[in-house]
């Protein structure tokens, strides 16, 4: 592959930056595209943009006009529409792609599984204080609410809409550990947890903390990779995957 000929990558992942800050310590050109802007990781250190594809065809013709030679796809676990939309135009046109994904978390009991957060909302009891890390976009999932408090969490306080009577943000700087999650879910009184698998270890010590105090959780599976697409599960795998094209 021509050096010359840029890369999308598709951001939205601790992964993202990773491979983006060792890509640009080469000759390789390599673009970004994200759904919104990250609050958590910083900038990337590669131009990019905020943009998302409505459909295949406005993918293959964003691939076409950039000249573009090959997608890493590191966007966010639960992305899978841009995933789905990107593969499919990255098909169309012969292009190489490649998903990157870490390994998801393995749920047993007493933790449990729901296939959505709408999936999660119908388990939550009555008088339930619930905290959830599956973000502001999601609140659709959870009307109707029976809990008595929905606990969202929150990475910054720029409001964008209101939010239901029934829940409270609650604004908090990644990483956290499981003593900071203890502490918050004890002093909130939270009973139940509803968060999304998104793998690794960063995001995990939420479910941690929650299984230690016996509080429940319930625990979103993630989205399927595009079927029949190679899959790769660090930012390492994805670096060599790149260099080697």
């Amino acid at each position: 592959m021509e050096k010359t000929s840029p890369i999308l990558l598709i951001a939205g992942s601790a992964e993202a930056h990773g491979i983006a800050a060792q890509i640009a310590q080469t000759s390789q050109k390599l673009q970004g595209i994200l759904r919104r802007p990250e609050r958590s990781f910083g900038p990337l250190p590669v131009p990019s943009r905020v943009w998302t594809p409505a459909s295949v065809a406005q993918m293959r013709k964003f691939l076409t006009d950039e000249k573009i030679a090959a997608i890493c796809d590191a966007g966010h676990g639960f992305d899978s529409d841009v995933s789905e939309l990107a593969a499919a135009a990255a098909a169309e046109l012969g292009l190489p792609y490649a998903r990157v994904l870490r390994p998801a978390w393995e749920i047993s009991p007493p933790a449990e599984r729901a296939a959505s957060v709408a999936d999660a909302s119908a388990m939550i009891l009555s008088g339930a204080r619930v905290f959830a890390t599956t973000g502001r976009g999601t609140l659709d999932g959870f009307d109707p609410f029976k809990g008595e408090r929905l606990f969202l969490r929150q990475t910054s306080q720029n409001g964008r809409n209101p939010l239901p009577d029934y829940v409270k943000t609650v604004h908090g700087t990644p990483p956290f550990t499981v003593e900071d999650e203890t502490a918050l879910f004890q002093l909130l009184g939270i009973d139940t947890l509803v968060c999304r698998n998104v793998g690794g270890t960063a995001s995990r010590p939420k479910l941690d903390a929650a299984l230690r105090l016996g509080v429940r959780a319930i625990v979103i599976d993630r989205p399927d990779a595009p079927h029949g697409v190679r899959v790769l599960e660090t930012a390492g795998d994805a670096v060599d995957w790149l260099l080697a094209l």
